[in-house]
């Protein structure tokens, strides 16, 4: 077998590591965990929110892969067990946005590949059968966000400004725009209702305006819940709609398992490494704000990439 790995930070620098953490542990396991950034910012023991429960969840993840028995549990048992490691870790510390990740796993289990999935990193198999989960809630946040860039675009001088009060504005809630001055209400009631159309949750929309105007900051109060913008998270409680993917494939069926995170925005449709750089870079050239084909809650910067982004590939037959 032949592994590749590539985790590279949002920061362009280098200097602060990312919330990507990775797992390979040969024979028995290989992970992706994509620690959700803490839109307050909180810093544990000089650890960013978001990387600390993916480390710690990873961590519980190996534990569990040393003990091949334990790769044959049910998944609710397996979820729930990662889920009490972050609960014991985080509890304590009374963090004012709960820390979540992803999880996205290939476990060896003799015979057959079984991966294991919460959250939307993705895992594809074979170069083309994706396992991945998508959330509303992004959908909504990136509608919002589409339009509040275009309409801050208009005020400041540069890009990179643009962008950085579009995020304080998402982040934060179109409330705390109209009070820094950036919007009017009766503008941001438009985005709203711009977002609101857009995806289609007109039945909803006093949860969404509700959501955008509070920003992503509150977004935790949808995480392991039920409703039209919930989701499910491993942010240290039980999970709410059962959106876990366990599924199993005969080895002799697999050449290719490809773990990647939301970092990147484009599949290529080659197996390496090599290819999901070239299919982010192209990405960034055609969409460097990430408000056109490649639309997401975050653009790109001078200093920061939109997004940490992992890539981990296994080449499970002879190449």
């Amino acid at each position: 077998m032949q592994v590749e790995l590539l985790n590279r930070s949002k920061y362009r620098d280098g200097a602060q590591p990312g919330d990507d953490v990775a797992l390979v542990l040969p024979g028995m396991a290989y992970g992706v965990f994509d620690g959700a950034t803490d839109p307050r910012g909180s810093v544990v023991d000089g650890t960013p929110a978001g990387r600390l429960a993916a480390l710690t969840v990873s961590a519980e993840l190996a534990a569990i892969a040393l003990d091949p028995a334990l790769r044959e549990a049910a998944p609710r048992e397996l979820i729930d067990r990662l889920s009490d490691a972050l609960e014991r870790r985080t509890a304590a510390l009374d963090l004012p946005v709960p820390p979540s990740t992803t999880v996205a796993v290939a476990l060896d289990c003799g015979a057959e590949w079984r991966f294991l999935l919460l959250g939307d990193t993705g895992i594809r198999i074979n170069g083309g059968e994706v396992l991945r989960f998508d959330k509303v809630i992004d959908d909504v946040s990136t509608a919002a966000r589409v339009r509040l860039f275009h309409a801050l675009r208009r005020q400041v001088t540069t890009p990179d400004e643009a962008e950085y009060a579009t995020r304080r504005a998402i982040f934060l809630g179109l409330d705390q725009c109209v009070a820094d001055g950036r919007l009017t209400p009766a503008e941001a009631d438009d985005i709203v209702a711009g977002a609101t159309a857009d995806t289609g949750l007109t039945a909803d929309a006093d949860t969404v305006a509700a959501f955008l105007k509070g920003g992503i900051q509150t977004q935790y109060r949808f995480g392991n819940a039920t409703g039209p913008l919930a989701f499910d998270t491993m942010n240290g409680t039980r999970t709410g709609l059962g959106e876990i993917i366990d599924q199993r494939r005969p080895k002799s069926e697999v050449r290719s398992i490809e773990i990647f995170t939301d970092g990147y925005p484009a599949l290529p449709a080659e197996a390496s490494a090599a290819a999901w750089e070239t299919a982010f870079h192209e990405a960034e050239a055609a969409d460097f704000h990430k408000t056109g084909a490649f639309a997401t809650v975050k653009g790109s910067t001078g200093t920061e990439f939109f997004d940490d982004r992992t890539i981990l590939i296994l080449h499970t037959a002879a190449r």
